[in-house]
């Protein structure tokens, strides 16, 4: 079996500059990401996936390989990473049998879980596990949009504010942490969520996409060492 690591890091972010290489621990996040690949025995091949010079060598640096610079119409605000990561496989020729996307911006995870999603991807005949965390709060039930009316109506039509959350029915949203597919899934679908994807259960963790999300994770690091 044969499993690819990516670890996509653009270089053009504005709401939080250089987010992806933001040091924790005096590791940059980055680095953070090859070394949970590097710690996967089951990963064959780390790639990291960028537009910039500088983090491709601090990529290279820290244990993972390169295919060159992104082109330039993958490396703009609007470039999905599906795409990207999909260029990366045309470029690269080799044959995997599942991708690994793992994203700088969300830190928190361990070379175990990605043994464990790959695991259950095979034991579910799925195609695809993807993390995910509990919603409590806000749950979508309670969630609210404003008519053309300009009156207050629930978000999802027939649903209620007013049910205890006791008795509303368990959501989950994307921790961003684990994306693992199978590479013909992958190809097939072009999406990190095809059809017969399995959730994997983690803690709701850290998206890094503001200067103020990365003062909580420095702080819960300085707590506990998260990573």
């Amino acid at each position: 079996m044969k499993v690819l690591a990516i670890v996509p890091a653009r270089a053009g972010s504005k709401g939080f500059p250089n987010k992806n290489i933001a040091k924790i621990g005096g590791i940059t996040l980055l680095e953070w990401a090859v070394r949970v690949a590097k710690d996967c025995p089951t990963i064959s091949d780390i790639y990291v996936s960028t537009d910039s010079e500088t983090y491709e060598s601090i990529g290279i640096a820290a244990g993972a390989k390169s295919a060159g610079l992104r082109p330039t119409h993958l490396a703009s605000d609007s470039a999905k990473t599906v795409d990207v990561v999909l260029d990366l496989l045309d470029r690269l020729g080799e044959r995997y049998d599942y991708v690994v996307l793992l994203q700088p911006t969300s830190p928190v995870r361990h070379a175990r879980d990605i043994d464990t999603m790959i695991a259950k991807i095979g034991e579910n005949q799925a195609n695809a596990a993807v993390s995910v965390a509990r919603l409590e709060e806000p749950h979508p039930h309670k969630l609210k949009a404003i008519g053309d009316d300009g009156f207050i109506k629930p978000f999802i039509e027939g649903t209620s504010s007013e049910i205890p959350r006791q008795a509303l029915p368990p959501a989950y949203l994307l921790n961003g942490a684990l994306y693992v597919v199978r590479t013909a899934a992958l190809l097939q679908y072009k999406t990190f969520l095809p059809a017969k994807t399995i959730p994997y259960v983690m803690g709701r963790g850290i998206n890094v996409d503001t200067p103020e999300d990365f003062m909580l994770l420095e702080s819960m690091y300085a707590k506990g060492g998260l990573l």
